[in-house]
């Protein structure tokens, strides 16, 4: 039965460790796709950069002879970006915003790149990009695929869509009252601390929390969400139908035999931990048997063993502790010879 033990104990070890590479393989494929994806954009934004410089230059060596670049295959899409190239990559989890101090809804201002100084509404937040996007604003050509035209059922090969904007380039904007005249006017908060916010175990999720204007007492509310109303239909199956119990348990007739446990887990299992009592009877005496067997050798002593025991006998008969009546007779020994040289000191005074 150990052996069985130990065999399902090696197995899940084993196990454990597969599973564990396995989890380090997939964050190790998952960051290299964060990094290719990097690479992309990057790449991507370089080539841009340097086309545009090329035709630059060919335009002002040409002058009223520049060539036209909108034709071929490119009379359509000229000037739009492929969609692949939409959304940054996703960042490092230790690269990512620990909280968005920008949610859905707010009003912000941008700060950098050709949209500086407008004013949108953020339609998106993504947290693991650490992006956020307006609408109406960085508006761009977008390439859309031929299959993704046929999967939405749209025409057209190009797209105008909103590109999200880094979290770093945007600002909160949010009306205040003046201190002098009382009236609201927007203002622009450069940074915001996250406060009142705690660990919900129901939900497994951290709260929103508010967020507070550093130095100031001053909280900025969240926006409100809108509620998602949810459209009844005649195939829809009522809320008291699925909350009825329709299954109650009886102390007397278990919900499923007991053979049903080999069906769950299989029964020649090298991880199964539950056995039938024959096949744990059947160990046991196959253990007893093994133990009889170590018993027996045992039994079987040579001279030295047995001379062994000897000595080992005397020893602890001679650190044995000392009865009462034996350390009664020693004090009476000490007493007299202390008696008998004290005289024998006297007479030689004398």
């Amino acid at each position: 039965m150990q052996k069985i033990v130990q065999r399902t104990e090696r197995a899940s070890r084993n196990a454990a460790s597969k599973f564990a590479k396995a989890q380090r393989h997939e964050k190790n494929a998952e960051s290299w796709e964060r990094y290719q994806g990097l690479v992309r954009s990057q790449r991507a934004a370089a080539l841009n950069v340097r086309d545009a410089r090329k035709n630059r230059q060919v335009d002002w060596e040409a002058g009223a002879l520049a060539p036209r670049r909108d034709v071929g295959e490119q009379r359509e899409t000229y000037g739009a970006t492929s969609m692949y190239n939409l959304h940054a990559p996703e960042l490092e989890p230790r690269r990512q915003p620990k909280w968005m101090h920008i949610s859905e809804g707010d009003r912000v201002v941008v700060t950098k790149g050709r949209e500086k100084g407008k004013i949108g509404v953020v339609d998106d937040v993504s947290k693991e990009r650490g992006t956020v996007r307006l609408k109406g604003v960085n508006v761009v050509d977008v390439i859309v695929p031929e299959w993704m035209n046929k999967e939405d059922n749209t025409s057209g090969i190009v797209q105008a869509t909103a590109k999200p904007l880094p979290l770093a380039d945007v600002r909160l904007v949010y009306p205040l009252p003046d201190p002098e005249t009382g009236i609201p006017r927007d203002v622009i908060i450069d940074r915001l601390l996250h406060v009142n916010y705690a660990y919900d175990k129901n939900k497994r999720e951290w709260t929103d929390g508010d967020r507070l204007i550093p130095g100031t007492n001053t909280l900025i509310p969240w926006p409100e969400k809108a509620e998602v109303v949810y459209e009844d239909h005649e195939d829809d199956t009522l809320r008291i139908t699925v909350e009825e119990q329709t299954f109650r348990p009886f102390l007397l007739h278990p919900p499923m035999p007991v053979s049903v446990i080999d069906e769950l887990r299989n029964k020649y299992s090298k991880f199964r931990t539950r056995h039938d009592w024959e096949f744990i009877e059947k160990k046991e005496m196959e253990d007893a048997k093994v133990e009889q067997r170590k018993g027996l050798a045992k039994g079987m002593r040579t001279p030295l063993q047995e001379l062994a025991d000897v000595r080992k006998t005397r020893k602890e008969e001679e650190d044995r502790e000392l009865t009462v009546e034996q350390l009664a007779r020693i004090g009476e020994v000490i007493a007299a010879e202390r008696v008998r040289a004290t005289s024998a000191i006297q007479r030689v005074g004398q």
